[in-house]
């Protein structure tokens, strides 16, 4: 793989809106970002947009008509987030990334608990050839409070209990524990890591070092993305 200096990540922040740049222009750079940055590279991308996100500063890039347009020929995102499908947890805005950058896959305490979005994740892999995961677990996660707890609803749709009930094979140990919470919500996104990890068709990605795989805990209060290792 193509090894990038430190210089191309400061290259990275005028990147960001692109500015002056024609349609096409923008299309091969965005191919060279996902082409020669390595995961560890593309992560610390990452890490800088969350920084903008905490500190209000948001460069908002990739939002106008021309990425639009740019984007119908062929999606190039630089990494793949695994998110729970809460709204207050806004993944590009979170990253400060626009249209294209990111392939996310959001559910209810973001399990991979199915065909479908284990399935999502190897397209983005294999097919979209992103380099980087991140498993973004968040403080207060409504799923993971309602399957470590004993109550049972009765009255609650089928399939929401369904998924409790999935939620809750995954965090086992902390069933009954609701006052480890964070604990809880840590312990699964760990969970689903190790079902990344251990999935046949990533595994030798992940073996060479061409696929990272990083868990993430978002805070409410300030929108901070802990990168857990």
């Amino acid at each position: 793989m193509k090894k990038v200096n430190v210089g191309v990540l400061m290259l990275l922040g005028a990147m960001l809106s692109f500015s002056g740049c024609s349609s096409n222009q923008v299309s091969q750079k965005e191919v060279s970002v996902q082409e020669n940055l390595g995961p560890n590279q593309i992560l610390e991308v990452l890490k800088a947009g969350n920084d903008h996100f905490v500190h209000h500063k948001n460069a908002f890039p990739h939002l106008d008509k021309a990425r639009m347009m740019e984007e119908i020929s062929g999606q190039h995102p630089i990494a793949t987030i695994v998110s729970c499908s809460d709204s207050r947890v806004p993944i590009e805005l979170v990253f400060d990334r626009g249209i294209g950058d990111l392939f996310v896959i959001r559910t209810a305490g973001n399990s991979l608990d199915d065909d479908m979005t284990m399935g999502s994740l190897e397209y983005a892999v294999e097919h979209l050839h992103t380099k980087l995961i991140i498993v973004v677990g968040h403080e207060k996660c409504g799923g993971i409070t309602a399957a470590i707890s004993n109550h049972t609803d009765e009255k609650e749709l089928k399939e929401i209990s369904n998924l409790i009930e999935t939620l809750r094979n995954g965090v086992a140990p902390f069933v009954g524990k609701t006052e480890k919470l964070d604990e809880a919500i840590h312990y699964n996104v760990d969970h689903q890591i190790q079902k990344i990890l251990q999935n046949s068709e990533l595994k030798e990605l992940i073996e060479k070092g061409e696929l990272k795989v990083v868990g993430g805990y978002y805070h409410l209060n300030d929108g901070k993305v802990d990168i857990l290792n």
